[in-house]
């Protein structure tokens, strides 16, 4: 099984023969919350919330928190006990509480400041930070990786990080802000979507190198489409196929073979509304669901297991709840979906952060169930996170 925990030499260009490896072991959740937390974009605040066993939302004590600086991303480690935010001025950490509340760590000094972090994921051991974005020195698309104190919450940048992305020729290079982030369930590879470069291919291996070398593995946007653009990757729990929203284009699906390496899946693209930004699938890998900024709706589809078709769920698409919908999110207990609307919200019918349950009657169907607001309107929300 290939490892983050290498990462340390695999990112020396060229560099083989690790002499350490660090079992894939998934951590257990030490900190049993349901809990929510948005970023907004419009201020410098995180929201809060606990989800209830009905799927209530109720604002967590202390809410909403001044980061000082807007984030641009947020993720929660695997054991709930830390939160990372992504903004301008580099990455900040906070101690998450038995109640769900947060407290900032390292002073509110930036636990990072080597990178503005768009996109973030930690690995499902708890103790890497990964962190696609802009480099700080080289002011180019770039991915941080970083060791975390699982005591004090710290970042260490690790050896080479960060990492320098695609950009394109290299007499003429484009510089994009990435816009999707994804380390595999099996912790086997990571893809990072580029907007209108493509998605790039990372493969993690005990001997080898995190490298982009000098003809790296790139998926482009499908060309048939009118200007395509990358956003949010998914896979299923098997790490079987690769989920991507592209924009103007729909939901592209492939399956993941050795090394990463990926191939369409007969029926891809699949039509979705306009603007596919996000997507997820539940928690059982049974269903997909497609986050539409430009229609503000949902779309949904079962996902067959063996062929990796996608059938469009009854109903399907299913209203946001609020004004351009970008990302989504499941809840701790399982039982919930979580999406973030970005738009102008706060009006009757508008919410930032809407809750849904999946119905009991049509399998994938989703029902509203509870809505929030992240602040004084209007707060565009960004980015959302949760407890495991």
């Amino acid at each position: 099984m290939r490892r983050l925990s290498v990462l340390s030499c695999l990112l020396l260009l060229g560099l083989v023969g690790c002499d350490f490896f660090v079992p894939n072991t998934p951590v257990t959740p030490t900190n049993t919350g349901d809990n929510i937390y948005v970023g907004n974009g419009n201020n410098t605040y995180l929201a809060g919330f606990g989800v209830s066993s009905s799927g209530a939302l109720s604002v967590l004590s202390g809410s909403p928190y001044n980061n000082g600086v807007a984030a641009q991303s947020v993720t929660v480690t695997p054991a709930n006990t830390f939160l990372y935010a992504g903004t301008t001025a580099g990455i900040y950490g906070y101690a998450i509480n038995s109640n769900g509340s947060i407290s900032i760590v390292n002073s509110g000094t930036a636990v990072a400041q080597d990178m503005v972090a768009t996109q973030m994921q930690v690995d499902s051991t708890g103790n890497y930070l990964l962190a696609s974005g802009i480099g700080t020195a080289v002011q180019a698309q770039a991915i941080g990786i970083y060791q975390i104190n699982t005591t004090t919450g710290l970042l260490t940048a690790l050896i080479g990080s960060p990492l320098a992305l695609y950009t394109g020729s290299a007499t003429s290079p484009t510089v994009v802000t990435p816009t999707g982030l994804l380390i595999t369930p099996n912790n086997s590879y990571v893809y990072i979507s580029l907007s209108t470069l493509g998605v790039q291919v990372l493969t993690l291996g005990t001997g080898g190198a995190l490298s982009t070398g000098a003809a790296p593995t790139l998926l482009a946007p499908l060309s048939t489409s009118t200007s395509p653009a990358d956003y949010g990757l998914a896979s299923d729990p098997k790490t079987a196929f690769l989920f991507l929203a592209e924009i103007n284009t729909g939901l592209r699906e492939f399956s993941i073979g050795a090394n990463g390496a990926l191939s369409e899946v007969s029926g891809s693209p699949y039509a979705v509304g306009t603007g596919p930004t996000g997507v997820i699938l539940d928690p059982t890998g049974t269903y997909v669901y497609v986050a539409n900024k430009g229609s503000n709706n949902i779309s949904a589809f079962t996902l067959t297991a063996t062929s990796g078709k996608l059938t469009a769920i009854s109903g399907s698409p299913f209203a946001s709840g609020g004004q351009l919908p970008i990302a989504m999110i499941n809840d701790n207990s399982k039982a919930f979906l979580a999406v973030i609307n970005s738009g102008a919200n706060g009006s009757s019918g508008n919410s930032d952060l809407q809750l849904f349950k999946f119905d009991t009657t049509t399998a994938g169907k989703l029902d509203a169930v509870s809505t929030a607001t992240t602040g004084t309107d209007p707060t565009n929300p960004q980015s959302v996170a949760a407890t495991h």
